[in-house]
């Protein structure tokens, strides 16, 4: 029962993942942050993570799929805290949820990006919440979400490349499924859609274009080890609007995979380590990030 307890937590923390807008587009959610079994949610209880988040690139890659020239050296820190109740009430036969988040994020973007000057900012992100309904069953997992993004980060108009808060509402369902491929349950695929609306930006009239977001992973469970293979994308699905915004058929793309390694670490909870290399880009960073977490149970709802 331990072995599965953290399992699930170490899911969770794959599934909560910090909203570091590490694109230009400046959408809140970056995927990359979940991983193995990120639509399998904990049994109810009380539970903290951390995240760092690091990412790295040397090339922003163009409309075109040419390079931006100059320095376009791009490096995001995020550390992210966050509180998740899995409420032992059921709905639908699933698992009422609710967390809350709070992102602080260091930018520094180089002077190809940031004119001719290098841009650096400090700050905490836009907090946001979600609500879920998490089922389990023997074969299969399965989750419903709806997140709230609230824009009383630190936004600062002049600084709109750099700022950690984006100074708009956003919105976002999300749906996922993890299989299992034995009954052991050591053998899993998982995925999770999401779909981001963004609302006017404040002081700019900007409205950022919405996205869909798509996470997997395939892994395999050796005692309190996991090991997997996961993979994220990101795609632009309609144009921004507004004076000031890009032009017209100018949106964001990104696919990006690659290891990670998830450590059971008893009453200590989890930690999990996840790099990902980017692939494909389109008016975005290309780069590299890696992510760790720490995952621990508060406490447990007794049955």
């Amino acid at each position: 029962m331990k072995k599965i307890i953290i399992a699930l937590a170490i899911a969770l923390g794959a599934f909560c993942w910090p909203k570091a807008n590490l694109a230009l587009g400046k959408a809140h959610f970056t995927p990359g942050g979940s991983g193995y079994m990120l639509a399998t949610m904990p049994p109810p209880g009380l539970f903290y993570l951390m995240y760092n988040v690091w990412y790295q690139a040397d090339d922003y890659i163009m409309d075109n799929g040419r390079k931006l020239p100059g320095d376009t050296s791009t490096k995001v820190f995020t550390q992210t805290h966050r509180l998740v109740w899995s409420t032992p009430v059921e709905i639908l036969t699933g698992n009422l949820m609710f967390d809350i988040v709070i992102p602080i994020t260091s930018y520094n973007f180089g002077s190809g990006l940031a004119g001719n000057n290098d841009a650096k900012h400090f700050g905490f992100g836009d907090p946001h919440s979600h609500v879920t309904i998490a089922w389990h069953r023997p074969r299969f997992d399965a989750l419903a979400s709806l997140a709230v993004h609230f824009p009383i980060g630190d936004f600062r108009v002049k600084e709109s490349l750099t700022s950690p808060g984006l100074g708009y509402w956003g919105v976002q369902p999300t749906l996922g499924l993890t299989w299992y491929f034995d009954e052991a349950k050591t053998w899993t695929w998982s995925t999770v859609v999401r779909y981001e609306i963004s609302f006017e930006q404040r002081k700019t009239n900007i409205r950022e274009g919405d996205n869909l977001h798509m996470e997997s992973s395939i892994g395999k469970q050796l005692g309190n080890i996991a090991l997997a293979l996961s993979t994220a994308g990101s795609w632009q699905t309609t144009d921004s609007r507004g004076k000031g915004a890009p032009m017209d058929g100018w949106r964001t793309e990104r696919f990006a995979l690659g290891p990670e390694i998830q450590v059971g670490l008893g009453r200590w909870g989890s930690l999990s380590l996840r790099c990902l290399f980017d692939v494909h880009s389109r008016n975005n960073p290309e780069g590299t990030m890696s992510v760790l977490t720490w995952t621990v149970p508060v406490f447990l709802h007794q049955k």
